[in-house]
C-alpha cells in the first residue's frame, strides 16, 4: 500500500469513527454524509454500507438502502483489501440483503 492509499484509508477510517460519534450524539444526517463520502470513494470496509443500509431502512428509504448495497457490491468485487473468501462471504450477505430489500419494496 502506497503512502497516498494509506492516507486515504486513514481519512476514511477517521470519517467512520466521526460518523459513529455523530450518530451517538443524535446527529444522524451528518453521519450519513460522512458514510456516503466513504461509500463514493470506494472504502472497502463494510462499516459505511452497514450503517447506511440500517439508517435508510429504518427511515423507510428502501431505494436508498438498495443503492448503497449495490455500490457495496461493486466496491467489494474490485477490492483487494480483503481475502477472496472474505469477499465472497460479504458479497453473499450483501446480495441476500439486497434481494430482501427488493422484495420488501415490491410488497
Amino acid at each position: 500500500m502506497g503512502d497516498e492509499d494509506r492516507e486515504r484509508l486513514e481519512r476514511q477510517t477517521a470519517r467512520n469513527l466521526e460518523g459513529l460519534e455523530l450518530e451517538r450524539a443524535g446527529r444522524v444526517d451528518e453521519a450519513v454524509r460522512l458514510y456516503e463520502q466513504n461509500l463514493q470513494e470506494g472504502f472497502a470496509g463494510d462499516w459505511p454500507v452497514a450503517r447506511l443500509v440500517g439508517i435508510y431502512t429504518a427511515r423507510g428509504q428502501l431505494q436508498e438502502a438498495a443503492r448503497v448495497l449495490e455500490r457495496g457490491i461493486e466496491v467489494l468485487q474490485h477490492s483487494r483489501a480483503r481475502t477472496a473468501a472474505d469477499r465472497r462471504a460479504l458479497l453473499q450477505v450483501y446480495r441476500r440483503r439486497l434481494k430482501a430489500l427488493k422484495l420488501k419494496r415490491n410488497a
